[in-house]
């Protein structure tokens, strides 16, 4: 058994086994609809899964709109391995109540269900593919296994050399060990492939400040937010490597920006009453740092910390 399919398989089990969650057992149809889509979840409980589809498609040939039905014919659907056709039902419902918890919960393990199915096909039609080799990495990211996903991210790179995909992957992951050479060289590839391409030009500048080469960095930083002005990372990064180049000015519209997007990014709030100290303006300062010890008050230095 794939480490994917050991994965997937169980959290599949709620829609495959007939245990039925609190909040299906505790909330009550509709009194319209009592008898028959009570008889449809008796008979999904039984493991009847058949007669539970029955039972539903009766109920809702009277009343399409009835998303109790729609959820335990898209269980019912989902246990006997109809899993589009399950997948598709529990769409209506969310069509229909898109805060439906129980609809969402099921699309949830549904669609790793599904998902389960296409990693299978890949990696049985092309088990040393570059999205193969690209998936193994991601599932031993996921697991904090940084050296076994690095060697499959090279084996897919090796396959595919132009990869965007795979190049900043193995840019970001180097960059978080703090592997900058290797880090700048892959995030440099990927620039080839893919100019101002905003994880790209964020990664690189985030190396650069980390290497103290602050003016490139602020270039990188700028490029990043032409690319998505929304990015509170990237007006936080910015407005570091501003700070720390002697640019306490044009620092703080970037760290307040960082703040305006994240309210609770404490960094931003903490580089902010530095640039405002720096700046002579004490109260504002004061008001940045209290912020900033509020939202973490163990994880930052003290503001006199260069």
């Amino acid at each position: 058994m794939g480490p994917w399919r050991s994965a997937c398989l169980s959290g599949a089990c709620w829609l495959l086994a007939g245990s039925v969650p609190a909040a299906d057992r505790d909330a009550a149809p509709p009194a319209v609809a009592a008898a028959s889509v009570a008889d449809a979840q008796r008979a999904f409980d039984a493991g009847n899964y058949q007669k539970a589809i029955a039972l539903c498609r009766q109920r809702l040939g009277a009343s399409p709109a009835d998303t109790r039905a729609l959820l335990v014919l898209g269980r019912a659907q989902a246990a006997l391995g109809e899993f589009d056709s399950a997948y598709q039902t529990l769409g209506k419902v969310l069509a229909r109540a898109p805060r439906d918890t129980d609809a969402l919960y099921y699309v949830t393990i549904l669609g790793g269900v599904l998902a389960q199915g296409e990693y299978d096909r890949l990696f049985a039609m092309a088990p040393d593919s570059p999205r193969a080799h690209q998936l193994l990495g991601d599932l031993y990211q996921a697991q904090d296994r940084p050296s076994d996903a690095e060697a499959e991210y090279k084996a897919g790179l090796e396959r595919a050399p132009a990869s965007l995909d795979l190049l900043i992957a193995l840019g970001d992951l180097t960059r978080h060990q703090s592997r900058f050479e290797d880090a700048l060289a892959y995030y440099g590839r990927a620039a080839q492939v893919a100019p101002g391409n905003y994880d790209v030009v964020y990664g690189l500048g985030v190396c650069r400040s980390y290497r103290q080469e602050y003016a490139q960095a602020v270039e990188d930083f700028r490029d990043a937010l032409r690319r998505d002005p929304s990015s509170a990372p990237a007006h936080l990064a910015l407005g570091h490597a501003l700070l720390q180049s002697g640019q306490a000015a044009a620092a703080v519209p970037e760290l307040q920006s960082a703040a305006s997007l994240e309210p609770r990014m404490a960094q931003a709030h903490y580089l902010l009453g530095r640039a405002l100290t720096t700046l002579g303006r004490p109260q504002e300062a004061a008001a940045a740092f209290e912020t900033a010890k509020r939202l973490t008050p163990a994880a930052l230095p003290s503001p006199e910390a260069p």
